[in-house]
This record gives structure tokens, sequence and C-alpha cells, in this order.
């Protein structure tokens, strides 16, 4: 049997004495994209920090390629497991070539400079990312949109084996956001990448992503592809919402058109 990539098991955590997720157990599947779905507030985010060790687990266990992810030290963990949260902030006046920079430094020992390798890797990610042309730019001074690219790029420039994602296409318009989602299609095609990410686009995610978590109320509804999760009764169980969910015409992925009071009337 394959390790799972990513694995919660029983996990509780939350904010203060507040419990978001209780008792929760996941597999991530390795070399797979995996979305994480549900209404606002339903524990995706809170999930994915939990896994990444961004946010403490008051029980249960998470494991990284089979090990315990709190047991390993902190710069193993971040050779291995890349992530982009939610709103993340940049230091003040720091320009674009310095903050994607900051994704190497997992891999250098203390005190050793920049090599040729590091250069490749970073141009890699700037390219990848469209984002080479800003280089030189203060990270403060770009639009939102330019600066979700930049962070994505500091997390391709880490170059581990897993990606978590919190919410990558926001602040994009539509032309970026599928940019970026072929994107992470083709690193997991081309280099076996894990990724997980959270979304709010259910067709993105039914398009991009070979497995779905659908959550509500920090409980898992219903796990696995696309076609199996992606129905109007999920539909109407995760998000209360009455929805028609139809193939995609070139490649059979659900497809979901929400239904207002306008639409049943």
């Amino acid at each position: 049997m394959t390790t799972p990539a990513l694995e919660a098991r029983g996990i509780s955590t939350g904010y203060g004495k507040s419990l978001i997720i209780d008792g929760l157990s996941l597999e991530i599947p390795a070399g797979q994209i995996t979305a994480l779905v549900g209404p606002n507030a339903c524990g995706k985010s809170t999930l994915l920090k939990s896994i990444a060790r961004l946010l403490p687990i008051a029980a249960g266990s998470v494991l990284l390629d089979g090990a315990d992810v709190h047991a390993l030290p902190t710069r193993e963990v971040a050779r291995r497991l890349g992530v982009l949260p939610q709103a993340p902030i940049a230091p003040e006046s720091i320009t674009v070539g310095d903050l994607v920079w900051r994704g190497r430094h997992p891999h250098r020992r203390l005190g050793q400079r920049r090599t040729a390798a590091d250069d490749l890797v970073i141009a890699e990610a700037l390219t990848a990312t469209g984002t080479a042309d800003l280089v030189d730019r203060p990270v403060d001074r770009l639009s939102g949109g330019q600066r979700q690219r930049v962070w994505i790029a500091l997390a391709l420039a880490q170059d581990t084996p897993t990606l978590l994602l919190d919410e990558p296409t926001t602040y994009l318009d539509i032309a970026h956001q599928i940019e970026v989602m072929d994107l992470l299609a083709d690193l997991n095609e081309q280099t076996g990448k894990t990724i997980v990410l959270v979304s709010h686009d259910l067709n993105q995610a039914a398009r991009y992503a070979s497995t779905i978590v659908a959550l509500r109320d920090g409980r898992i509804v219903r796990q696995g592809p696309p076609d199996q999760v992606l129905t109007a009764e999920t539909v109407a169980e995760v998000f209360g919402l009455s929805a028609l969910v139809v193939p995609h015409p070139r490649d059979g992925a659900p497809q979901i058109f929400p239904l207002g009071r306008r639409d049943l009337v």
C-alpha cells in the first residue's frame, strides 16, 4: 500500500477554547492534486494550517510521509512541505527577488552563499508565475494579483515534494487564475508533486483535482473523485444550495451551475 503524502489521524484543533475540527481523519494521496472545498468557516483553512504545522492540534496526530510532522526538525519539514497561507504578509519594502530567494533558505547550510542552482530554481519560479519582470519591485507596491503570483513563486522556489496552498487564485483575474491552475497541474504531472489546495471555485476544483474533500462544520461530508463528490445532492448538503450539475463537454468533469430562487420559480 502506498504511504499517503499527508495523513491526519483523529485531529482536533481550533482557536482558543473553540474547536473548529474535532476528531477528523484524512489521507492525502501522494502525487495527486487534492482540493478542499466547502462554505466559509467550515474548517478548510484550519485543516490546512493544522497539517502544515502552522496551527497546534489539541488531539490526534499528523503524519508527513509516514513520520509525525511534530517530531521532525523545522528545517526538515520546510524541505519537504511548502505552504502558501491565506493573506501572507511580506517584510516592509522587500523586493520580489529577495522574497522569492527566501524560498531557498531551507536548502542552505548556515553561511552558505547563493549558488547557481539556487539562481536557476528562482528564475524558473519567477518565469512560471509571470513575475520575472517584477524582480526589483517592492512587494508592497504591487497589485493584489501580482503579490499573489509572487507568493506562489516563493512556494515554488522552496522546491518541496508537497505543496499546501490556501486559495492560491485569490485576487487573480480569470486569465491568471487559469494560468496558475495550469501551472499547478503541469507541476503535478511533470514532477509528481503532491498539491493540496483550498478552493471556493467548485468548477476549477472539479477540472484540476483528482480528489475532492467536501467539508461542512469541521467534518468531512464526502471525499473522492470529482464526479463522485460534486453531485447536486452533495452541493445541497454542503452548501445548502440547489444546483444543476452537468459533465463538461471537453473532459466530462462535473460543472456546477448554482440555482437561485429566481431559477426555481
